[in-house]
């Protein structure tokens, strides 16, 4: 069954790292919004190069997490913002927002049997 998070990751995480986990994973869900919404900035405003920043920022923080679909949906727009394209990213934009709201509803779960 899918999950949005690899729970084996966030388990050996947890065996490595122990409760600085929590802050880990809150740090995630506190810096996750901005990010997306510097995303979608970047797209209304016609910047690439933002684009490229703020998804590879996003691609980042959700694969250390180990979420599993929504790094490759960030590639998607961090190529895009390499090759220059801020138009017509309507569908990639709203699979990363549906994707990253999957996330962040399994991390906070995930929190609050912690």
């Amino acid at each position: 069954m899918y999950q949005p998070v690899d729970t084996d990751n966030l388990e050996m995480l947890k065996e490595v790292i122990g409760d600085d986990l929590k802050d880990i994973l809150q740090s995630y869900l506190d810096v996750a919004p901005a990010t997306l919404s510097n995303i979608k900035q970047a797209i209304a405003n016609g910047d690439a190069d933002g684009l490229r920043l703020h998804a590879h920022t996003l691609k980042g923080s959700s694969a250390n997490i180990g979420a599993t679909e929504l790094p490759p949906l960030c590639l998607v727009l961090e190529d895009k913002g390499k090759d220059g394209i801020t138009d017509g990213l309507t569908a990639d934009l709203s699979a990363v927002e549906a994707e990253n709201d999957k996330v962040s509803a399994f991390l906070q779960q995930y929190l609050d049997a912690f």
